[in-house]
């Protein structure tokens, strides 16, 4: 098994909220010593990393970047479409189906043993019907126990697959990040077979940014409406095609969001990869 691993990137911030210890230079850091731990003590799985990088990225990111991994810069504009150039890679480059992806956003921070506890649970027997992986898991508290992988409804959009799942459900996958809002959401209900979109959701949106014409939003209505009809239609999955989500606990990494923040003592692992 090889593990590819692909890290989101853009060099620019937005306006959530943030813990003091937060910075992207941080969450590097912390995903690099990550690698460091995996490639040492699981040297079977052959790690490669791929920087995706949407726009110019600073200079000691950039120069962290090429000593870890393959820098690869994209012209995105956006999380979605940044996101949508990370889905074609297992198939661009011909991974192997047995090799392992996994998808990182550049404002999470990582644990150490992080990727080493990953590739244990993807290579466990008692983990082979599982095809997709969560590293920011279940929200329970760290009590000092070994991680344990159970399944879970939903992740973000950093997570894990098998290359032969993913590439069978990338359609599906592209089709959920042209829904509308929490596609991340609507991608893991919608792999399990559950159906996202109630019907008040199928017609009700938010609403456009104000002065839209209003043919323009009658035409977003009538997009969203057709994309969400589609991705539920897309959720009536026969039951041998239902993916299983499984999700670590207590969390491997933490999205450096206030308010979703997994319990951890990430504060530390903050200062230590400073």
């Amino acid at each position: 098994m090889r593990l590819h691993v692909v890290y989101r990137s853009h060099g620019g911030e937005n306006s959530k909220g943030r813990p003091p210890w937060y910075s992207k230079r941080v969450g590097l850091e912390s995903f690099c010593r990550a690698v460091a731990a995996v490639r040492s003590q699981r040297p079977a799985a052959d790690v490669e990393v791929v920087f995706l990088n949407d726009g110019p990225i600073p200079a000691d990111r950039a120069e962290l970047m090429r000593a870890w991994g393959d820098p690869v810069g994209i012209v995105g504009g956006s999380n979605r479409r940044s996101y949508l150039a990370a889905l074609a890679l297992p198939r661009r480059r011909s991974w192997a189906a047995d090799d392992v992806l996994l998808l990182a956003e550049d404002d999470y921070l990582w644990r150490p043993e992080a990727l080493v506890a990953l590739v244990d649970a993807v290579t466990d027997p008692a983990h082979a019907g599982a095809d997709y992986f969560a590293p920011y898991g279940e929200a329970v508290e760290d009590t000092g126990a070994p991680v344990r992988w159970s399944p879970v409804v939903s992740t973000t959009s950093t997570f894990a697959a098998r290359v032969g799942a993913l590439r069978e459900d990338e359609r599906l996958l592209v089709l959920c990040a042209l829904s509308g809002g929490d596609f991340d959401y609507a991608s893991c209900l919608t792999l399990q077979g559950r159906r996202r979109f109630a019907l008040r959701e199928l017609v009700e949106h938010h609403a456009p940014p104000e002065g839209t014409a209003a043919w323009r939003s009658a035409l977003r209505r009538g997009y969203l409406f057709g994309m969400r009809a589609a991705v539920d239609l897309r959720s009536l999955r026969r039951p041998s095609r239902r993916r299983v989500l499984l999700g670590a606990a207590p969390a491997l990494a933490t999205h450096m969001e206030l308010g979703w923040i997994a319990p951890g003592p990430w504060e530390e692992i903050a200062t230590a990869a400073d």
